[in-house]
């Protein structure tokens, strides 16, 4: 049975992050708890605070609208995939995550793999030429060793290019961090989606 409170902290926290009070869920959580008083038992996991920033959303946007959300969403990533591809002949694409299975509430990154032999700042300098802004490198340790990434933001969206050698290549992607299986969609998955029917 669901404890009424988390619920309560969830749709709050849901609440704050749909119009802007808050940038990340976890802080959105920690707001809606002190606001409501309930800062003493469990907290709602992200999960919860999702699936109410979804009702919201299609409560504000009706369906129609939610789905167009979620095409401007893949758009983004589509022309990002098809830039990076066309710079760099050897490359693969994936857009993987929450953003690839088309879940867009409460904040979504997305997440672009980009499998090449190509040096992460060879990739940055195209997505420039490109018309993108200047993106901020960084270095994470994931279960495959050391990545480079880029982090920029278009059109209001958080977006992150992970730079993975070719055959890192995953026939069911999993994440980099935990292994688990993780959703993704390649260029031309993607461009169906896309397409009118």
């Amino acid at each position: 049975m669901m404890n009424p409170d988390k619920d309560r902290i969830a749709r709050e926290a849901a609440r704050l992050i749909e119009t802007g009070k808050s940038g990340s869920i976890d802080q959105a959580i920690r707001d809606a708890a002190e606001a409501l008083g309930l800062n003493g038992e469990g907290r709602p996991g992200r999960v919860l605070v999702r699936r109410h920033a979804q009702a919201m959303a299609m409560q504000a946007l009706g369906r129609e609208g939610y789905e167009q959300a979620v095409r401007e969403v893949w758009r983004l990533a589509e022309e990002l995939m098809t830039a990076l591809e066309q710079a760099f002949a050897d490359s693969h694409t994936r857009l993987v995550g929450r953003a690839a299975a088309g879940r867009i509430d409460a904040g979504v990154t997305l997440h672009v793999r980009m499998y090449t032999n190509a040096d992460v700042t060879a990739l940055a300098k195209s997505l420039v030429e490109y018309g993108y802004g200047e993106p901020a490198f960084e270095t994470s340790d994931t279960r495959l060793g050391r990545v480079e990434r880029l982090r920029f933001v278009e059109d209001g969206r958080e977006i992150v290019v992970t730079r993975m050698p070719p055959h890192a290549r995953e026939s069911a992607p999993m994440d980099l961090f935990t292994a688990r299986p993780i959703e993704a969609i390649e260029l031309q998955q993607l461009r169906r989606k896309l397409s009118p029917a």
